[in-house]
C-alpha cells in the first residue's frame, strides 16, 4: 500500500513560485499519508512536482520512491504505487534488448520499458499498479492504471494545471476549491451508488483513470489511450485441462505476490474463496511460524442472525474448521453495533464519498484491528466476479435482465426521495443508457452461443462495475488500517482466461463456481469446498436499525441538513416507523432496508463535510 500524487503547472518555471508550490505538495502528502505512513518523498521537475507515501511491507517496497530515469532517460521521472509481481520477466525482456538491468531499481525498469514501448508498456505488467511518468522533453505527464482497477488513481484539470492523486482528497488538498456535484454526480450517488461509472466521480471535473487506460496531459490537453480490455478468444482446452490451467494461474498469482519477509496474514471467512487463498498462502509459508488468520463477525450474531437466500449461514463453524485443519494462528474479530454505526462517517472520509454504508464501516473497523499485527493481508475478493459466483450469473430473471442485475429493482432507491427530485433525476433513462453503452463494448466471437454471449455480457458488467465497488471498499479500508491488501483472484491472466472459458464448463452440473470448487477439493476440507456461497457478514441486531432510525429522525427535525433537499419527510417518517426488509437487497447481496438508511446518513454527512455545492 502506498500513494502517489503530483501536479504540473507553468508556475513551476517561475522560481519565486517554488516555495508556495512545495507547500501545496506537503498538503497533498499529508492528505494521503494514511496510505503510506512510513516515508514520504517528493521530486521537483521543470514542470511540476511528483510525490508519494510508502508503507514498508518488505525490503522491496522501500525502493519505490519517485525516481529520475538513468543515463539517457534522465528527462523521465516516475512515481508508482506498485503491486507489480512479474519483474523477473520484465528484466528478462530488457536483457533480451541488450539492456543491462543489474543496477536498475524497479522504477527504473518501468522507465526503460516505457522508453521502449511507449504507452503500450503497461500491457505487459502484471499486478495492481498506479503509475505517473513525467517527460520533461515533451512537457507531458502520463497516468497508467492497472488492467482491473486494483489500485485507485484520480485526476483534475483546471486551465493549464493538471493534478493527480491516489485518492480524491489529495486533489482537493492542492486545489482548495469547493467540491461541486452536478446532475451527473447526483446520478452517481442516487441512481447508481454505491457503484460508479468507470472514469467518473460524484465531483464535477474530478475524474478517475479507468482500468486498462493511460491518460496523457500535454500542452493543456488531455487524451486517453486504452492499452487493454477483455478480448474474446477461442477456448480449445478440454474440461480437465481447463481445471488444471485455472489452478495453475491462481496458484502462480498467489506465489508471485507472497513475500516471505512480510508480515503475512489471511482474511478468512470460512467460505470457498478465502479458504482457497488461505490454503495456497499456507503452502507458501511452509515450516515458518503459523499463518495468522482473521475472521469478522458482529457481537451476538448467533442471537439475531436469520438465514435467507443471500446469506444462508453464519461463518463461525466453517472458520473453526479451516483454522483447525491448517493449524492457523486465528483471531475472531467482532464489531459491536455502536462502533459500526459510529464509523459510517469515517468510511465516507476514507472513500471521499458515500460507500457501502455499514459494510464499509465494519470492514474499516476490522482492518484497523488486523493492521496492529499484520501488514500484508491476502483476501478472497474478486472470486465471485471471475469464477462467476453471484446469483445473477445463475438465477432467472437476474440472468436475462436488461439492466444491472445487482440493482434490478429501483423502487428502494425511490423510497425516500422527493417526487420533484425524482422527476429531475430521470433515474430509469440514465441507467438504461449507461447499461446499453456498457453492453455495446462486450467482445464476443461469431461462433458464441446465445448462452455464452449472455455470460460474457454479465462478466463484463460485473468486472467493470460491481467488482470496482468491492475493490474500492477493500482498498480504502486496508489503507486506513495500514495494510497492503492482496487479491490473488484479481489477476489479469486469470481474468482473461476465465472470460473465455465456456459457460457450460463454469457451471457444470449446475454448480455455482464449479471450477473453483474443483480447485478447492484436493486442498480443503469437504465441508468448505461444498459450502454454499455466503457473502461478507451483516449485522442483524435490531439495535443497529434503531440507531439509524433515531439519527435520521433527528436530522429530519433540523432543516439545516442537506439531505433534506433530496428526501421526502413523510416518506422518511413512514420508512423509519416500519420494520426493515433484510432479505431483499437493493444493491448486491448485502444492502437491504437498514443499509438504505445508513447510505442516506452517509450522503448527508458527505455533503456537509466536503462542503459540496449543488443545485436541484
Amino acid at each position: 500500500m502506498s500513494s502517489i500524487a503530483g501536479f504540473f503547472t507553468p508556475e513551476c518555471r517561475q522560481e519565486e513560485r517554488i516555495g508556495p508550490l512545495e507547500a501545496k505538495a506537503e498538503h497533498m502528502l499529508k492528505a494521503l499519508s494514511h496510505r503510506g505512513p512510513d516515508a514520504a518523498y517528493r521530486m521537483t521537475t521543470p514542470d511540476g512536482i511528483i510525490m508519494g507515501n510508502l508503507l514498508f511491507t518488505n525490503d522491496a517496497s522501500k525502493t519505490m520512491v519517485p525516481t529520475q530515469g538513468p543515463g539517457a532517460l534522465s528527462h523521465l521521472y516516475i512515481v508508482c504505487e506498485d503491486g507489480i509481481y512479474n519483474y523477473d520477466q520484465l528484466r528478462g525482456q530488457l536483457e533480451g534488448q541488450n539492456i543491462s538491468t543489474k543496477d536498475l531499481s524497479n522504477p527504473e525498469i518501468l522507465l526503460c520499458l516505457y522508453h521502449l514501448y511507449g504507452e503500450r508498456f503497461a500491457s505487459i505488467l502484471q499486478g495492481g499498479f498506479a503509475i505517473a511518468i513525467a517527460d520533461t522533453h515533451l512537457h507531458k505527464v502520463l497516468l497508467f492504471r492497472d488492467h482491473l482497477g486494483v489500485k485507485p488513481l484520480f485526476y483534475h484539470q483546471h486551465r493549464d494545471t493538471f493534478v493527480f492523486a491516489s485518492e480524491i482528497k489529495g486533489i482537493f488538498a492542492y486545489t482548495g476549491s469547493p467540491a461541486v456535484m452536478d446532475l451527473r454526480g447526483m446520478h452517481q450517488i442516487f441512481s447508481l451508488g454505491p457503484a460508479h461509472v468507470p472514469g467518473s466521480t460524484p465531483y464535477q471535473d474530478v475524474h478517475e483513470v479507468r482500468p486498462g487506460r493511460c491518460v496523457t496531459y500535454a500542452n493543456g490537453r488531455l487524451s486517453e489511450y486504452t492499452y487493454w480490455h477483455l478480448q474474446a478468444a477461442r477456448h480449445d482446452e478440454s474440461y480437465e485441462e481447463t481445471i488444471e490451467h485455472a489452478r495453475y494461474l491462481l496458484t502462480d498469482a498467489t506465489h508471485r505476490q507472497f513475500h516471505r519477509e512480510s508480515a503475512n496474514c489471511c482474511l478468512l471467512s470460512g467460505g470457498l474463496d478465502s479458504s482457497v487463498v488461505t490454503s495456497l498462502v499456507h503452502r507458501e509459508m511452509g515450516d515458518d511460524a503459523p499463518l495468522k488468520t482473521y475472521s469478522f463477525d458482529f457481537t451476538d450474531s448467533s442471537k439475531f442472525f436469520a438465514a435467507n437466500d443471500f446469506q444462508p449461514s453464519l461463518d463461525h463453524p466453517f472458520v473453526v474448521a479451516m483454522a483447525e485443519h491448517f493449524h492457523t494462528d486465528h483471531s475472531f474479530l467482532e464489531c459491536n453495533t455502536k462502533d459500526q454505526a459510529s464509523l459510517l462517517r469515517q468510511a465516507v472520509i476514507a472513500h471521499d464519498g458515500p460507500c457501502m454504508a455499514d459494510i464499509s464501516s465494519s470492514l474499516f473497523y476490522f482492518c484497523n484491528m488486523v493492521g496492529k499485527k499484520s501488514k500484508v493481508a491476502f483476501t478472497g475478493e474478486c472470486a465471485d466476479e471471475t469464477f462467476c459466483g453471484y446469483p445473477w450469473y445463475h438465477k432467472e430473471p437476474m440472468r436475462s435482465a436488461n439492466t444491472f442485475p445487482w440493482a434490478m429493482d429501483l423502487s428502494p432507491r425511490r423510497t425516500l426521495l422527493s417526487e420533484s427530485f425524482l422527476r429531475k433525476l430521470g433515474m430509469e433513462h440514465y441507467l438504461s443508457a449507461l447499461y446499453d453503452n456498457c453492453c455495446n463494448g462486450v467482445s464476443c466471437l461469431p461462433e458464441d452461443t446465445p448462452e455464452n454471449r449472455n455470460h460474457r455480457r454479465l462478466y463484463v458488467l460485473t468486472t467493470q462495475y460491481f467488482m470496482q465497488t468491492l475493490l474500492d471498499r477493500m482498498d480504502r479500508a486496508a489503507a486506513y488500517g495500514g495494510i497492503s491488501a492482496i487479491c490473488p483472484f484479481a489477476d489479469i491472466k486469470l481474468a482473461e482466461y476465465l472470460y473465455n472459458v465456456p459457460w457450460e464448463m463454469k457451471a457444470k452440473d449446475g454448480e455455482v463456481k464449479h471450477i473453483l470448487r474443483e480447485i478447492g477439493k484436493p486442498i480443503l476440507p469437504n465441508t468448505i469446498s461444498q459450502r454454499k456461497k455466503s457473502p461478507y457478514p451483516k449485522n442483524y441486531n435490531p439495535e443497529y436499525e434503531q440507531l439509524l432510525c433515531k439519527e435520521m429522525l433527528r436530522i429530519m427535525r433540523q432543516p439545516n441538513h442537506p439531505i433534506t433537499d433530496f428526501i421526502d419527510p413523510e416518506k422518511t417518517y413512514n420508512f423509519c416507523s416500519a420494520p426493515k426488509d433484510y432479505g431483499k437487497p437493493w444493491y448486491g447481496q448485502l444492502m437491504a432496508g437498514p443499509q438504505l438508511l445508513a447510505y442516506y446518513l452517509q450522503i448527508d454527512f458527505w455533503l456537509q463535510h466536503y462542503h459540496v455545492e449543488y443545485h436541484i
